[in-house]
């Protein structure tokens, strides 16, 4: 699979910071651009760029089997993406969740030479807000407006047990929670003799939580393999979508659409995932050759009744190089690494066929399509 070096393992498996000998720090960027389909017409299509980076600090002393490590995601362009208030209308939402702000601090120990224990945690923004508008109907004007946004900090824990056999085998299990971003506004509109309360209440963003085991196994001293398999419970996949209740005033009855959210249930399924990677290294591992494979079920029933929320099983497929360097400047004794990437996701073609003949969008098909290049450099302090 690709990455853009250690600090991404925080994300994984914090156990495997373990595995640094020295203080190392990286960073990368990685570019996409996705093309996901709905009657072979492109339907949700654009740009992205992420921008990552982080590092890992091994203690000294008595203190020489604790790890430290922290990586940082900076999405560009937005933090989160507001959906539809329409939950009929067709939505990718799996898709939106790789765009996100994250810190993800992790701390490991290691103990018995071969056994790590690490914990980390996934920390992103949650938002809250109000609004205050009056309104001079008389004379067509704004006479007040004010607007506060609460930003919190909520996060999700992961934790990792890695066994180290040998430099040829490793095991490792992780079990990371579900994450959740909620929004919530309270808007309230003063015109004149009428008043009226709008709250705009959903969800725009969700991971599930997953249990994932994986295997390294050094079957020759410059070919490696590499396969993990990973559970996801997206049995509590919550709907996503911005609801809109009215409060009830003198001169406007209650206009309430919060029961909606039991009306439009996902009923997501749990799935299990699978990848496997391989890597070949040469020049006396100055080079190495990765490539990847990921099998990614889709974990959403078909829409054939009033929900639309399109999803379809995914291929996806990575190459990748490394390259150790020399630094010519002499600043970095043990030299850098260079990694480069890129991964195509392939969304199989999907059809829907509607059971009510008179539903507004009809039997309709999905497809889709991925690519994804990055660079990442790393090197030890």
């Amino acid at each position: 699979v690709a990455d853009s070096g250690e600090p991404s393992m925080i994300f994984t498996n914090p156990s495997g910071i373990t595995g640094t000998v020295n203080s190392r720090l990286s960073f990368g960027a990685l570019l996409g651009y996705q093309d996901l389909r709905v009657r072979d017409k492109s339907f949700d299509t654009g740009n992205y760029s992420i921008i990552e980076g982080g590092f890992i600090i091994p203690f000294s002393g008595k203190l020489s089997d604790l790890f430290f490590g922290l990586s940082l995601t900076f999405p560009q362009p937005s933090i989160m993406y507001l959906y539809s208030q329409d939950p009929a209308f067709p939505q990718f939402i799996n898709y939106r969740n790789m765009l996100r702000y994250s810190i993800k601090p992790a701390i490991a120990y290691r103990f018995l030479k071969k056994v790590s224990l690490g914990v980390g945690f996934d920390v992103f923004g949650g938002s809250t807000g109000k609004a205050k508008i009056a309104i001079d109907l008389a004379n067509q004007k704004t006479t007040q407006s004010d607007f506060i946004m609460d930003q919190k900090f909520t996060y999700t824990p992961i934790i990792g047990l890695r066994y180290d056999h040998s430099d040829a085998f490793s095991v490792g299990l992780s079990y990371r929670f579900e994450n959740r971003f909620d929004l919530k506004i309270d808007t309230n509109f003063d015109m004149q003799l009428m008043n009226m309360t709008v709250v705009e209440d959903g969800e725009s963003f969700y991971i599930p939580s997953e249990l994932m085991l994986g295997l390294k196994v050094r079957l020759k001293p410059n070919f490696s393999i590499l396969l993990d398999a990973g559970y996801l419970f997206f049995s509590n996949m919550p709907p996503q979508y911005v609801l809109i209740n009215i409060e009830p005033s003198v001169l406007l009855p209650s206009v309430d659409s919060m029961s909606q959210k039991e009306m439009f249930k996902i009923s997501a399924k749990n799935i299990m995932r699978f990848r496997v990677g391989i890597g070949y290294s040469l020049l006396n591992k100055r080079i190495i050759l990765r490539s990847g494979y990921q099998y990614f079920p889709t974990p959403l029933p078909d829409q054939i009744y009033n929900t639309n929320i399109l999803d379809s099983d995914r291929h996806i497929f990575a190459l990748g190089s490394g390259f150790h360097l020399d630094d010519p400047f002499g600043i970095l004794s043990k030299g850098f690494d260079i990694n480069v990437y890129m991964q195509y996701h392939y969304l199989v073609h999907r059809k829907y066929n509607k059971a009510d003949p008179l539903d507004p969008y009809g039997d309709y098909s999905i497809s889709g399509n991925i690519i994804e290049g990055g660079l990442g450099i790393s090197f030890s302090l």
